[in-house]
C-alpha cells in the first residue's frame, strides 16, 4: 500500500484524484456532505464518509491516520450564491483548519488546498504571479483569499501545506472547446477582451500528485500555458472548424465578477512540473 490519502470533497476534481490515487495503491478516504452521493462514493474510495466540517458535531478523528489530505471543498450550487460561498469559505474551511491543528496524531501530514486563480481578479490583462496581491475589490475574492490564509496557517514541519490556485477547469464532462464552438455566430454577453486562465483536469490530478510527492509548501498557480483573450481563443477554436466567430461584448456587465489576467505558472515549472496539455487548443479527449 502506497499510503493513506484523504479527499475532503469528492466532486469533479476530488473524484478524479480518488480514482488516480486508488489506482496507484493508496488507501483512499473520501467525503461528501450528504447521503445522496454516498453509494457512488462507496464505489470510488476505500473509506467513504459523510462529513460536514462546519457541523459542531463533526468527527475529525479520521484525519489522524492520513499521510496526505486534499481539501477540495466548494459550493454545491452551479450558480453563484453568496450564502453558500460563506458557508464553505467562512465556516467549513476554518473549522477544518481547526480540526487539523488539533489532530491527536503527530504523524506527518501533507495538506493540499484547491483555490482559484480567479482571486487575481481584474489585473488589466497584465502578467501576475504568486506575489501579486489579490483583487480585493470583489467580496468573493476576499472570501477565497482569507480561506487560503487560514489553510496556510497550518504550514509547519509536521504539516507541510500548499495552496494550488487553479485556472478554469476543462476535461471529460467539461468540454469547454465544444461549448465555445456551440456559440459560433452568436452574441455572448461577456467581455471578449478579458484573459482567463485555464487548466485541464488531467493536469490538476498530476499537479496534486506532484504537490504530495514533493511535500510542497506555500502558494502555487496551477494553470496551463494559454495567455490570450476570450475573443482570440474562440476565434482560434471556431476557425479550426470553419465556423463563424463568437460575438463578444466589449464591456463588463454591472456587478460582474471580473477576471482579466495573464497568470504565470513559472513557479511550478521551475521545480519540475510542466502541464501535459499546454492549452485547450491541443486536441485531446475532453
Amino acid at each position: 500500500m502506497a499510503g493513506s490519502f484523504g479527499i475532503i470533497g469528492c466532486g469533479y476534481v476530488g473524484s478524479a484524484v480518488a480514482r488516480e490515487f486508488r489506482a496507484c495503491g493508496f488507501e483512499v478516504t473520501g467525503t461528501t456532505t450528504g447521503p445522496a452521493r454516498l453509494q457512488e462514493l462507496c464505489d470510488l474510495v476505500d473509506h467513504p464518509r459523510i462529513f460536514r466540517a462546519g457541523d459542531p458535531q463533526a468527527d475529525f478523528s479520521f484525519l489522524d491516520r492520513l499521510d496526505g489530505v486534499l481539501i477540495a471543498m466548494a459550493p454545491t450550487t452551479a450558480s453563484f450564491e453568496m450564502d453558500q460561498y460563506q458557508a464553505v469559505y467562512e465556516e467549513s474551511v476554518p473549522a477544518l483548519v481547526d480540526g487539523l491543528k488539533h489532530r491527536r496524531s503527530r504523524k506527518p501530514l501533507h495538506v493540499c488546498y484547491l483555490s482559484s486563480a480567479g482571486v487575481y481578479g481584474d489585473q488589466g490583462g497584465s502578467m501576475c504571479n504568486e506575489l501579486t496581491p489579490v483583487d480585493r475589490t470583489n467580496s468573493t475574492n476576499v472570501l477565497l483569499a482569507e480561506a487560503e490564509t487560514a489553510v496556510l496557517s497550518l504550514n509547519d514541519a509536521s504539516t507541510p501545506t500548499c495552496v494550488l490556485r487553479l485556472g478554469g477547469i476543462y476535461g471529460p464532462g467539461k468540454n469547454i472547446p465544444s461549448f465555445i464552438r456551440s456559440a459560433a455566430g452568436q452574441l455572448v454577453p461577456k467581455n471578449g477582451n478579458h484573459i482567463n486562465a485555464w487548466i485541464h483536469l488531467q493536469d490538476i490530478v498530476r499537479g496534486i500528485d506532484f504537490a504530495f510527492s514533493r511535500r510542497l509548501q506555500g502558494l502555487y498557480n496551477l494553470v496551463d500555458d494559454l495567455q490570450i483573450t476570450r475573443r482570440e481563443l474562440s476565434n482560434l477554436l471556431c476557425d479550426d472548424q470553419g465556423l463563424p466567430p463568437v460575438i463578444w461584448e466589449n464591456h463588463d456587465r454591472p456587478g460582474a465578477r471580473i477576471f482579466n489576467a495573464r497568470v504565470s505558472n513559472a513557479r511550478l515549472r521551475e521545480i519540475g512540473f510542466v502541464p501535459s496539455i499546454g492549452s485547450m487548443l491541443v486536441p485531446v479527449a475532453v
